[in-house]
């Protein structure tokens, strides 16, 4: 869903790896009926917008002029949506970029990377809790589809930690909890759905005989046979010694036969101690040769 002008706008000349303190990266993506996400306008491998602390974001189908705080992504007009759906701007006071439904009927759905969407009201504010977030904003379905399907356009931001105030202790960037290579392998192969960016509309949580699958389409090279190597890290993961049985940092769900689909509250529990964000999930692909169990797009993955 290319535009007809080659320049995005509010788009910088700045790279999505030019990253500095305070500073928020925006796209817009259309979410297509196969679940993937396109951009709406060509960007080159550039943000859409990008302003600096004390600069706003305005997502709206009139656009307005851009100037170095005021930063205006055009969106389509789309039937059911809101005209101006979401503003974002900086809370001096708190150091958080925050994130508002502006407009007054539709709920949009914010979502953490690699966790939950939750609603944001019309009118409401909530702060962008982490340094890569997607906005659902809805839009009715296109004729073809399902009556009682959904569809979206998506916004998606990229900035720093909230700044620590002076005095406060540094924050901590290094994973909360040991991974081994066999379970960082593993939680690519299995939650690949949940770690791909921009969000899918309804991951799942894949079965062995999926993982095997993909090995065997995208020919990787996994020992000592893809088959074998899929339920090996299905054992790192849920095995008697695996990831998922350590009761110490998550509730434990279901009986002994559950699934690995019962264990998305560890899963999550990984994504908010921050042992699992998009920058190390890049690495990890690029390392053990998983990335066909991803989709992520490159334009949005942060600097190394």
């Amino acid at each position: 869903m290319a535009a007809a002008s080659a320049t995005p706008p509010g788009g910088t000349g700045r790279s999505g790896g030019d990253f500095t303190r305070g500073e928020l990266n925006a796209w817009l993506y259309d979410v297509t009926p196969d679940g993937t996400s396109h951009p709406l306008w060509p960007t080159a491998g550039r943000p859409m917008a990008t302003v600096d602390a004390g600069g706003t974001v305005y997502v709206s189908v009139e656009g307005g002029q851009s100037t170095s705080t005021r930063k205006y992504l055009r969106v389509p007009r789309a039937e059911g949506m809101s005209a101006d759906p979401v503003t974002v701007y900086m809370d001096n006071g708190t150091g958080f970029w925050m994130i508002q439904n502006s407009g007054r009927t539709n709920t949009l759905r914010v979502q953490q990377y690699g966790l939950s969407a939750v609603p944001l009201r019309p009118q409401a504010v909530m702060p962008m809790a982490g340094r890569d977030v997607a906005v659902w904003i809805p839009v009715v379905p296109h004729a073809a589809r399902q009556a009682n399907s959904e569809s979206f356009r998506l916004l998606i931001l990229s900035g720093t930690e909230r700044p620590e105030a002076p005095g406060q202790t540094r924050l901590i960037t290094a994973p909360r909890r040991y991974l081994s290579d066999a379970k960082q392998e593993a939680l690519i192969a299995y939650f690949g759905d949940h770690l791909s960016w921009p969000p899918l509309p309804a991951p799942h949580v894949r079965q062995q005989a999926e993982v095997e699958q993909i090995a065997y389409q995208a020919r990787l090279l996994k020992e000592p046979t893809p088959e074998r190597w899929a339920r090996n890290r299905f054992d790192v993961l849920a095995g008697r010694d695996g990831l998922f049985q350590d009761a110490d940092w998550y509730p434990r769900l279901g009986g002994p036969g559950r699934t690995l689909a019962n264990h998305l509250a560890a899963f999550h529990r990984l994504v908010e101690l921050r042992t699992i964000t998009l920058r190390r999930v890049c690495e990890w692909a690029r390392k053990y040769d998983v990335a066909p169990y991803l989709i992520i797009d490159k334009q949005l993955v942060p600097p190394g």
